[in-house]
């Protein structure tokens, strides 16, 4: 309806595929196949046929057109003067009715008849509940010592509902965001939930209440309520009474569930709490103290599944957040997983764990298919046991490293659907998408992320995975590299010196990263490979570059990144048929350069293809392909505006329109436009595709200038160490 709605607004005019999507669906990340579907169920409704529309009219590489005759119905002002004619003019125009009125017509009546014949309908009951929302339980007691036991029972339920499978349970993360709102209608909306689940928790001596109740999103009515009571040592059996109970009223013919007779001390528990708290913190300093709590809860119970499972997920995220090598944090969690399973061999997040440490190890192995393929199996097993966002991005980890991007976009997308308040999750799936070469999505989905958390910490490492150098940013890193030396006294997280090694060297403070490489006890692989790749582009070393990428592009047969970067590297070394056949890789659907549609996530890439097509002599589709890019460019859709200025440079260069060239180099430098390093590996002066102006006296005054400011910005940050 919306988009037929939207067509209807337009009517007579071209609508793109993009402002529908982005109109329909601006809070999602979708493709233009969910549009496709839309399209057809309306001609499916209207009885419409797209080779020869009545109603809608397919403009290729464009989007769609609403063609038939759209007059708003008014209420009818007919007066005693007016003339018969014009009542029959209004007659017949009343035969080009609304199109749209006439459907919410239809909607409204069939949701009327349905409510008429289905009173109980209005709201959700219980057995109807398809999705909800379980909230950290209040702790009424003055002194708020068990908000651990309370925030860790609704982490329980959150678990143990998530193995309904006809439920969506949204995880913690987005769910706790509601810690103080707490108004039904608010959370409906935000997580696309029929319903909530809060309680709050009471003790007195050695005696625990804990209040419970569902309510419905849709108009905030109370659905069912009930009261537990408990003795305090006896709290898995508590957790186990309530999530039952809730399970019983949501699908009234489960069977009865079977528990287990699990009894943990009170104070090993409370650690094991205290570790999941400063676990979710994923910085190095708390995943060391995660491992502490984890294994004072181990001391005194050395069987506690959870804890265990918890101990292993901590050395897997060493690996992701401090200086591990792979190799010590497979090492380090295999065995505490390994006990988990043998005492409990279906526990759904200890498979998934597994899959997660089987990854990494797959990732140093020598012959990592076997290892790939029971990750995989253990990934399926659980999520048959548990569908949690957790194990959906694990999982998507897994099937990015053997490439199978449908399905890693299908399961971050699955992730966030469960988990639609985490800027973690958006941060990651953007990442994703940045190194599939959809820069311009991935930029727009992270900034969703840090408009859902603003103060995130690691955002101005993490942002530059997602966004170009600029003054600012540069400036930025080195205030959070002075702030947190002690990150870099030892570089806890190769990640976080990596990215500030990238900065500094991409404005020449060579000084200041080659003191940050000296502490670096292991370097990933393709930090070593970008290092290298630097210094064959600053040293004009062309061949090795090309080198180099080639074996990578074939030890990484699915990373767009290394193909994208060997054609370049081709282009830059006179290897032009070879840049051409890199770039037809990787885009099949090149081969006719006159029906390549120009979009946001693609226009670098076809800069570059038209330049090599000019270079080899084809020159009519080359100069058709770049005057596209040069008008897609224009529309102003790219969010980097300095990115798609530098590419309007690069193209008018081409295009032999110095010019406009020299225009858009000016613009693209003032909007802050910096060499990054790991995104190119050379500098501006020695840009490849900028190379047809360069002799100009007014473009060498332009790259002058900028190399000044560079120099300017680089004086700036050495002050401040």
């Amino acid at each position: 309806m919306q988009v037929l709605l939207l067509l209807i607004e337009n009517s007579g005019n071209n609508v793109s595929k993009e402002q529908i999507i982005n109109h329909v669906w601006k809070e999602s990340v979708v493709n233009d196949e969910i549009l496709s579907v839309a399209i057809s169920k309306i001609r499916k409704a209207l009885g419409d046929n797209a080779r020869q529309p009545t109603f809608i009219k397919t403009i290729p590489n464009v989007g769609y057109c609403l063609i038939s005759d759209v007059i708003p119905l008014a209420e009818n002002t007919l007066t005693d003067e007016q003339p018969l004619n014009t009542v029959n003019q209004q007659t017949n125009t009343l035969k080009y009715v609304v199109i749209g009125g006439i459907l919410l017509l239809i909607t409204i009546i069939s949701i009327l008849s349905f409510y008429a014949s289905n009173p109980e309908s209005k709201t959700p009951n219980l057995a109807n509940i398809s999705s909800i929302a379980i909230l950290p339980f209040e702790d009424l007691n003055k002194s708020q010592d068990n908000i651990y036991y309370a925030e860790g029972l609704s982490d329980a339920i959150i678990s143990q509902l998530s193995q309904v499978k006809e439920l969506k349970v949204i995880s913690r993360d987005s769910s706790f965001n509601f810690r103080v709102n707490r108004d039904p209608s608010i959370i409906g909306d935000s997580l696309k939930v029929e319903a909530l689940l809060d309680g709050s928790l009471q003790q007195t001596a050695d005696q625990i209440r804990v209040n419970v109740r569902i309510i419905s999103t849709f108009d905030g009515r109370l659905l069912w309520a009930k009261s537990f009571d408990n003795q305090d040592r006896h709290v898995f059996q508590l957790q186990d009474k309530i999530s039952h109970a809730v399970r019983k009223a949501i699908q009234p013919s489960i069977a009865p569930q079977v528990t287990a007779n699990t009894k943990v001390d009170g104070q090993a528990y409370e650690w094991f709490l205290m570790a999941q708290y400063f676990w979710r913190q994923r910085t190095p300093t708390s995943l060391l103290k995660a491992e502490t709590y984890f294994k004072h809860s181990l001391e005194l119970e050395p069987e506690y599944v959870d804890a265990q499972i918890g101990l292993a997920i901590t050395y897997g995220q060493f690996h992701y957040y401090a200086n591990w090598r792979a190799r010590e944090s497979v090492d380090k969690g295999l065995p505490y997983i390994e006990q988990a399973l043998t005492l409990e061999p279906n526990h759904a997040m200890a498979l998934a764990a597994k899959g997660m440490l089987l990854t990494l190890k797959a990732s140093y192995s020598e012959n990592p298919k076997p290892i790939l393929t029971e990750a995989q199996t253990l990934f399926e097993n659980s999520l048959a046991l548990e569908d949690n966002a957790t194990t959906r991005h694990w999982y998507s980890s897994l099937l990015n490293q053997m490439g199978k991007e449908a399905l890693v976009i299908e399961n971050m997308e699955h992730a966030i659907a469960l988990n639609p308040l985490s800027a973690s999750l958006k941060s990651v799936y953007s990442q994703y998408l940045a190194i599939r070469g959809k820069l311009d999505t991935a930029q727009k989905l992270y900034s969703r992320a840090l408009i859902l958390e603003p103060d995130r910490a690691a955002q101005v490492i993490e942002s530059t995975h997602i966004f170009r150098n600029t003054p600012n940013s540069i400036n930025a890193i080195a205030k959070w590299h002075v702030n947190n030396k002690s990150l870099f006294e030892y570089c806890s997280s190769d990640e976080y010196c990596e990215q500030v090694v990238f900065a500094y060297l991409s404005i020449g403070l060579d000084k200041e990263a080659s003191n940050i490489l000296a502490r670096m006890v292991s370097k990933h692989e393709h930090f070593k490979h970008s290092l290298k790749l630097i210094d064959y582009g600053l040293n004009n070393d062309l061949m090795n570059a090309v080198s180099l990428l080639e074996q990578l592009s074939k030890a990484h047969a699915n990373n767009y990144k290394y193909k994208q970067n060997l054609a370049i590297a081709q282009y830059r070394a006179g290897l032009y048929a070879q840049a051409k056949d890199s770039l037809l890789a990787l885009n099949p659907d090149w081969q006719n350069a006159h029906t390549i549609d120009v979009t946001t996530d693609n226009y670098l890439a076809l800069s570059l293809y038209g330049a090599t097509l000019l270079k080899l002599n084809k020159q009519a589709s080359a100069e058709q392909l770049l005057n596209n890019v040069a008008q897609f460019l224009h529309l102003d859709k790219v969010q980097d505006k300095a990115q798609a200025e530098m590419v309007l440079a690069q193209v008018y260069a081409q295009l032999s329109k110095p010019a406009k060239a020299k225009e858009h180099l000016s613009n693209a430098l003032n909007l802050g436009w910096l060499e990054t390093f790991d995104r190119e590996w050379w500098t501006l002066k020695d840009n490849h595709l900028l190379k047809p102006i360069m002799n100009q006296t007014d473009v060498e005054e332009l790259v002058a200038t900028h190399q000044e400011n560079v120099n300017k910005l680089a004086e700036q940050i050495s002050l401040v160490f």
